[in-house]
């Protein structure tokens, strides 16, 4: 396929728009690595067999980017070849993006598709893309690329939900299946009601007072480790991490007798490791939290999950004490997801040089990734709305291979390799996932002792055996 250079009009607009507090942590993110690292993107990418209407589907994906705003934004000037180029500011495009129509044999559906995926978006036009690859009569791949300044794991499953009601009601109007009622925000009036002056001067007060609480717990005290080791290519260790479906369902039974979370129980047995086998009576973790404080955020498509440091006393007299001050610390982080990370981080630790970034997780000593379950409940994995009789949708794990990123200097390099990391997984009905730690950064041998204590933690849980 050929593809031509676009012209890009001029945005709406006079004037281009600051960062939302959601976008904040994930911009530090991208400038943590060189320029030609590879681009931080979320895509979906749904297979239909049978009778595709391809006019409904331009008109359902044009609709869709019409009312969600943050599928219109772009940045006024490229990111550049330097990453620590500062903000280059933000602006609503004032027509969705269009879909393009690339035909491919059959035999070439998965080469195609990865082909499309590996073409890097340009963040100046729009920062998504919409692709459909046709491979026969009733066979399309719908291929939609989003950076992940404008999306985030929630907006996957909303975004299949409005591309199914969208195509149905010019479909097959009045079918009766159910719909999403609510309205979106606007993303950029979300974006510029955070920046009126006093807004800020409260975010500012609130963002100093959670710097100070985050320094008394080792924010700027990283886990022991070989700071002089550590290279811009890092290299991970991984320690397996799974429960069986039994014994997942015990720690869910425990979480629930104890009134917590299940994210809480595996929170709260990492940082009973990770203090145990380096000592520390105070930890700062990071975690995800989906950002959607409102009812019409929650029909929104954008970013609006975001990193929060969780400061946490780690020595406890009871476990039932532990598991609550562990619960109570992420409510209370989660209340701070209208803070950015720089602001926080700008407070606690200097700015790398050349207004360089902060890491992810510059501010935590651990960081936990679960999915596949809010609360006690397990999610239903790729769920795919229903589309009129005959269409059918399959979601396809395509992914272009590349190289891990390179850090943009030693101070993003060396945030990420004194972290541990832990990214977990709820999948018919069984906890699995790994421990990450970064090679040059932490001895291994220590690290395994982590994952021991870890696993050793949650099996006695499960079978009600800590105290």
């Amino acid at each position: 396929m050929n593809h031509v250079a676009r012209t890009h009009p001029p945005s709406a607009g006079p004037a281009p728009l600051p960062l939302f507090s959601r976008q904040d942590w994930c911009w530090e993110w991208t400038r943590s690595y060189t320029g030609d690292s590879t681009p931080i993107e979320s895509s979906e990418t749904l297979l239909f067999h049978g009778p595709l209407d391809t006019g409904a589907l331009r008109d359902t994906l044009a609709e869709i980017g019409t009312r969600h705003e943050a599928l219109r934004l772009h940045l006024v000037a490229g990111a550049g070849p330097d990453p620590s180029a500062v903000w280059p500011g933000q602006g609503l495009r004032s027509e969705p993006g269009p879909l393009d129509v690339v035909r491919a044999p059959a035999r070439e559906r998965a080469a195609e598709v990865t082909r499309v995926l590996s073409r890097p978006l340009d963040l100046t036009d729009r920062m998504t893309r919409t692709t459909l690859v046709r491979t026969a009569e009733e066979e399309h791949v719908l291929v939609a690329q989003f950076h992940h300044l404008i999306f985030d794991s929630t907006s996957h499953r909303l975004f299949r939900d409005l591309l199914a009601q969208g195509y149905r009601e010019r479909i097959a109007p009045g079918d009766g299946a159910a719909k999403r009622r609510g309205e979106p925000a606007s993303y950029t009036g979300l974006i510029s009601r955070e920046h009126a002056p006093e807004v800020r001067s409260a975010v500012q007060g609130r963002a100093a007072a959670l710097a100070g609480e985050l320094r008394a717990y080792g924010a700027a005290d990283p886990l022991a480790g070989d700071a002089g080791a550590v290279v811009a290519a890092a290299e991970f260790g991984s320690l397996p991490v799974a429960l069986t479906a039994e014994r997942t369902r015990l720690l869910l039974r425990r979480s629930r007798a104890e009134r917590v979370t299940l994210h809480t129980v595996l929170l709260a047995a990492l940082v009973h490791a990770v203090a145990t086998v380096y000592g520390r009576d105070r930890l700062v973790c990071s975690v995800y939290t989906h950002g959607r404080t409102s009812a019409s955020a929650r029909e929104t498509l954008g970013l609006f999950s975001t990193v929060v440091p969780v400061p946490v006393d780690t020595e406890y007299r009871s476990l039932t004490e532990f598991l609550k001050a562990v619960h109570d610390s992420v409510r209370r982080a989660s209340d701070a997801a209208d803070l950015p990370f720089s602001e926080i981080a700008s407070r606690v630790l200097d700015r790398p040089p050349g207004e360089g970034a902060y890491y992810r997780s510059a501010l935590a000593h651990l960081e936990l990734r679960l999915s596949g379950v809010t609360g006690w409940l397990p999610e239903e994995p790729n769920p795919v709305p229903a589309l009129p009789s005959g269409l059918a949708v399959t979601p396809l794990d395509l992914y272009p291979e590349h190289p891990f990123p390179v850090f943009a200097g030693p101070e993003q390099a060396l945030a990420c390799a004194s972290t541990l990391f832990a990214d977990l997984e709820m999948a018919d009905g069984a906890l699995t996932g790994s421990v990450w730690y970064e090679k040059h950064y932490h001895d291994a041998t220590r690290a395994a002792r982590v994952g021991e204590i870890f696993m050793h933690f949650m099996e006695r849980l499960s079978e009600g055996a800590v105290s």
